[in-house]
């Protein structure tokens, strides 16, 4: 940043988390007081921040040298990962309902009230399953908690993928799930719910950050108060009791992301906050 700042060049930054307070809450910070040293010149000599949602925007707005120079670019998808047409990669059986999640399992991604809210509603309706597609420090528990419950059978872990199977794996769900928790600070720009709804799924998330945003409910996706269980649930046996609905959400959701979140999109946006503006005929090949 200061080398692009001695060179007259735009220099932009992109900060997709508050890294300092993460660190320390989760890994563990040696010396917090460099840190922010580090933080602070190195968003001073930025042209821009670009922040992934309001909540790391009101973060790097605390510091001096982030005041007057944060705009909040979310994050996006390749519509081409996710065509319309896509086959399933890991189908069910046939009548089988399909719930759904993409992501790392670790505490703050909602997966054992995920899991809770799926036994009900396999209790009312055997023939539906529990897609998970991640790896994580949950794993195991997650899996005996499904043992427990006598739902082996029916929850499905995948284990870690390549990127490129993720799309296949999708389009072999009914519904999608972001059960997130309470969180004292949520600031994520959840990549997997807009990889949700490119891929033209229903989509359940909880009502918190972003996805209050990026949601509309009853319209694109449904949304449930974080934590809530019982809410989630009834949510998820909506979607699977209401087909057109399902239907409904799900192409409301793909038309939104292809509309308004691509990464062709993310890019021209930081390129016009670098005051650099794209060929008349670059801008048209960019649109979904």
């Amino acid at each position: 940043m200061e080398y692009a700042r001695a060179t007259a060049t735009p220099a932009l930054l992109e900060v997709n988390a508050p890294l300092i307070e993460e660190q320390a809450e989760h890994r563990g910070l040696v010396d917090r007081a460099g840190a922010l040293r580090v933080a602070q010149r190195v968003f001073r000599a930025a042209t821009a921040l670009i922040a992934v949602s309001e909540e790391v925007a009101q973060y790097l707005e605390g510091f001096p040298g982030g005041q007057g120079k944060t705009h909040v670019v979310p994050n996006g998808v390749n519509p081409d990962h996710f065509p319309p047409d896509l086959k399933r990669s890991l189908p069910a059986a046939d009548g089988t309902f399909t719930v759904g999640f993409v992501g790392t399992m670790k505490p703050w991604h909602g997966l054992t009230n995920l899991l809770e809210a799926f036994a009900l509603l396999h209790r009312n309706c055997p023939a539906t399953r529990l897609l998970l597609v991640g790896e994580g420090a949950q794993r195991q528990g997650l899996a005996a908690q499904a043992a427990s419950r006598g739902l082996t059978k029916a929850v499905q872990f995948t284990g870690a993928v390549p990127a490129d199977e993720v799309p296949g794996l999708l389009a072999s769900m009914d519904a999608a799930a972001a059960p997130y928790p309470k969180l004292m600070n949520f600031y994520f720009s959840p990549l997997k719910v807009y990889e949700y709804m490119a891929a033209g799924l229903a989509v359940v998330a909880s009502r918190v950050g972003q996805l209050e945003e990026l949601i509309e409910p009853e319209v694109d996706g449904l949304l449930v108060p974080p934590g809530d269980v019982a809410a989630l649930a009834a949510a998820l046996e909506r979607i699977r009791r209401e087909p057109e609905l399902r239907l409904r959400l799900g192409e409301a959701a793909r038309a939104k992301v292809l509309r308004d979140h691509t990464w062709d999109g993310s890019v021209e946006r930081i390129l016009q906050l670098a005051g650099i503006e794209l060929p008349a005929q670059i801008r048209l090949q960019s649109q979904p």
